[in-house]
C-alpha cells in the first residue's frame, strides 16, 4: 500500500487522543457534585477568594445559575485541543512528502515534539498526561512503522518534556 494512503488512514488514531481531551473538559451541571466541588474549593481557598465561592455555593443551593466549579481545574481549552490536532495533522502531511529522507523525518519529529512541549507547558502540563503520553508515543511508533523509520521513540524521548 502507498505510504501516503497508509498515513492518511492512520489519522484516526489522533481522534482517540482528541476525544479523550474533549471528554476531560466537557461539563454537565450536577448540583450535588458541583456543590461538593465548590465546598472543597471554599475550604482550600484564601480569604479573598472565599466570598465569591460562597456566592456560588448559595446559587448552587438555591437552584440559580452558577459558574462551572471545575473550570479552575482545567488546564487547557478547546483552542488548545485544536492546536494539538493541527500540529499532528501538519506533522503527518509533512511526512507524506518527506518520508524517504531520514534527516527530514528526524527534523519533523524534533519539530513536533518541541511544539507539543510548548503547548503542554502552556496548559500547565495537563494536556499530555501520562495516559495520553502513552497513546501519543504509540501513535508515533505506528507512524515510524509505516514510513519504516527505526528509532522514532528514541527521537521523541530525546526532545520531549511530557
Amino acid at each position: 500500500m502507498n505510504i501516503q494512503v497508509e498515513l492518511e488512514q492512520f489519522k484516526h488514531k489522533t481522534e482517540e487522543i482528541i476525544e479523550d481531551m474533549k471528554t476531560c473538559i466537557s461539563y454537565t451541571p450536577d448540583q450535588e457534585n458541583d456543590l461538593l466541588c465548590l465546598m472543597e474549593r471554599y475550604l482550600k481557598a484564601s480569604k479573598e477568594h472565599r466570598k465569591s465561592l460562597l456566592d456560588q455555593i448559595k446559587k448552587s443551593m438555591s437552584g440559580e445559575v452558577y459558574e462551572n466549579p471545575f473550570l479552575v481545574y482545567y488546564g487547557y481549552s478547546q483552542e488548545d485541543i485544536k492546536r494539538f490536532d493541527y500540529l499532528l495533522n501538519r506533522f503527518m502531511d509533512h511526512l507524506k512528502i518527506h518520508h524517504q529522507s531520514g534527516l527530514e523525518v528526524r527534523f519533523s519529529v524534533r519539530f513536533i515534539v518541541i511544539e507539543l512541549n510548548k503547548l503542554n507547558d502552556k496548559c500547565q502540563g495537563r494536556l499530555i498526561d501520562p495516559f495520553r503520553r502513552e497513546m501519543l508515543i504509540s501513535f508515533f511508533e505506528g507512524i515510524g512503522k509505516i514510513i519504516e523509520y527505526e528509532g522514532i521513540k528514541n527521537s521523541i524521548n530525546e526532545y520531549r518534556s511530557w
